[in-house]
């Protein structure tokens, strides 16, 4: 897989999918792109595992700080 970046790899993922439910493929065609659709989940799931990691809030205290607080969802 080339590097791209997150939303390159959900539009390709998001065509994988289209040519999966067609099933216009090869079984060899299929297990290809399904392999490439796998390493590119892979791909999503670390980039926003990552950006999880960088989302912080920022709480403003009662005395007029702001304190930096990770963010849980």
């Amino acid at each position: 897989m080339t590097k791209k970046n997150f939303e390159e790899a959900m539009q390709r993922l998001e065509e994988i999918v289209k040519q999966l439910e067609e099933g216009d493929l090869s079984l060899d065609a299929s297990l290809k792109i399904f392999e490439e659709g796998m390493e590119l989940i892979k791909f999503c799931t670390l980039k926003l595992e990552e950006a999880e990691k960088k989302v912080t809030m920022l709480l403003e205290q009662d005395n007029g700080d702001t304190v930096q607080v990770p963010f849980n969802p």
